[in-house]
């Protein structure tokens, strides 16, 4: 058997073409169906090794008979060929019949098979090299545009409106408007891909990709035309993130307004800095959002291209664990209207784990410092989804005046509070009933001090809740002490997160 070298053609680019003239059709499924190869076969059965959208030229000696002619259009089916050209000879309506029943174009040419499968092959390589041609000029074409946005509607249009969209860590980000019956042209359509590159973030991430979803028949050419674009267009990702960079690093050190742990190693910023700072926006009344995620590097990229397409006029500042943005907010609407575009494109995109946070509306460019304290405690607050891809609940997004107390616990770091009870409580901790005493207390201090609805809440029974309590109360857990009585329960609240010291909570 020989072979030719892949091509990017159409059947209907080699039935059409002068120079292949003594083609006889006796069935043809598509003229649109995308030739990837070509093969010369000498015996049929070597199609079980030809690959899918291959046109196979049966020589004379392997097309004696309609029974070979039929175990070849098998052997092509199963192969998924996209068409068979055997020696004219006279054919049985059974041996048509199969062709359509496989959906194997069946062809005919009484011209010398070896010397019609090179002409093949020039036409192939031919047609390859106008569809190069093609995508060339594309890619010429994108170093105008001004920005990823514009990149993907032009693809779109160069592939006759086909859907085209980037993905940034598994989430869609720019897309080109949706076709007309989308949903049903999804159905018959492929999905052809390019990655742009190596991802932004770190070798961990997902790296950003380039898609399109083509009609069966476009499937070669969308793959050349994204493989060809995929450079440009990862250029214009870059050029986007450095400018929201660039725009970000003249925002306030975040850890020294947050007054986070590493706050000592920053000089806190004056109050008449802030106002020189181009921090937009801060000239008129203005909200602080904040971002948290455990999951900075898998994430930033995404973060960065969602923010972009929701806030294009509103710099995004990075700080270790998340990231701040000042938004504008005339009224309430706005503020509204804004923050629902960050529940929708940020706490509810799937598989991102962030967490987000909102301020009051401020009005002065002092304030700036007391609207990002109020973001970040509200998004430390928050309840994120995971990366398993559970939905995220009510609390993905928390607003700082309405923030609801249960969930105050959360403000005493995880960490922190596991260094806490460690050094305040260690008896406790070397007790091998730990988990089950602190959710015994829990449970008491949640219930204002009544064992009885502890003990229905935890499903125990009063005697169990009750001695458990006393055995905290010898491991020097106080709750005698009014001013003690708080701080425990915000600490052993916490410290029911930690997997590490509580993996028996349930048993």
């Amino acid at each position: 058997m020989n072979r030719s070298s892949a091509g990017a053609v159409e059947l209907r680019d080699l039935i059409d073409a002068r120079e292949l003239t003594g083609l006889s059709v006796l069935h043809l499924v598509s003229d649109r169906s995308p030739v990837r190869d070509l093969a010369l076969v000498s015996d049929f059965e070597d199609i079980g090794s030809v690959g899918p959208d291959t046109v196979v030229l049966l020589a004379r000696g392997a097309a004696r008979g309609g029974w070979m002619i039929s175990a070849a259009l098998r052997y092509a089916w199963e192969r998924r060929a996209c068409a068979l050209i055997v020696p004219e000879q006279p054919f049985t309506a059974s041996v048509i019949e199969l062709a359509k029943r496989l959906e194997v174009s069946l062809l005919t040419t009484r011209r010398d098979m070896t010397r019609l499968a090179i002409d093949a092959a020039i036409r192939i390589g031919a047609a390859r090299a106008e569809a190069m041609v093609r995508v060339r000029a594309v890619v010429d074409r994108l170093a105008d545009v001004p920005g990823p946005a514009q990149a993907v509607e032009m693809l779109s249009d160069e592939l006759g409106g086909a859907e085209v969209w980037i993905e940034s860590s598994g989430t869609r980000t720019l897309a080109s408007p949706m076709p007309a019956g989308s949903e049903a042209q999804t159905q018959r359509s492929s999905l052809v891909r390019a990655r742009l590159g190596t991802s932004a973030e770190g070798r961990d991430a997902e790296p950003d990709l380039l898609l399109a979803r083509v009609p069966a028949q476009a499937v070669v050419f969308g793959e050349q035309l994204l493989a060809g674009a995929a450079p440009s267009v990862r250029a214009l990702l870059l050029e986007q993130r450095l400018k929201a960079t660039r725009s970000s690093l003249p925002a306030i050190s975040i850890t020294a307004l947050t007054g986070s742990a590493s706050v000592a190693s920053f000089a806190d910023p004056e109050a008449g800095e802030l106002g020189t700072r181009p921090q937009a926006p801060l000239d008129g009344s203005f909200f602080a959002v904040c971002l948290l995620t455990s999951e900075p590097d898998r994430v930033g990229a995404l973060v960065h291209q969602l923010w972009l397409m929701a806030f294009p006029e509103a710099p995004l500042a990075r700080f270790d664990g998340g990231w701040i943005g000042f938004l504008p907010a005339e009224d309430p609407d706005q503020r509204t209207r804004a923050l629902e575009q960050v529940r929708r494109g940020f706490v509810r995109a799937a598989g991102a784990p962030i967490a987000g946070g909102s301020s009051r509306i401020h009005r002065s460019p002092t304030e700036a410092r007391h609207a990002v304290r109020e973001a970040w405690l509200a998004a430390r607050l928050a309840d994120p989804p995971t990366t398993s891809g559970d939905a995220p609940g009510s609390d993905a997004l928390v607003e700082f005046e309405s923030a609801p107390l249960r969930l105050l616990s959360r403000l005493v770091p995880l960490d922190l509070a596991e260094q806490l009870v460690a050094a305040l409580f260690p008896r406790l901790l070397a007790d091998p009933s730990a988990p089950r005493l602190i959710e015994a207390v829990v449970g008491y201090l949640s219930a204002n001090g009544s064992v009885s609805t502890a003990a229905a809440r935890l499903g125990l029974h009063r005697n169990t809740v009750q001695s458990r309590l006393h055995r905290a109360a010898e491991l020097d857990v106080d709750l005698t002490e009014p001013a003690h009585v708080l701080p425990i329960h915000l600490l052993f609240q916490a410290v029911r997160r930690s997997e590490r010291l509580f993996l028996e909570s349930d048993s």
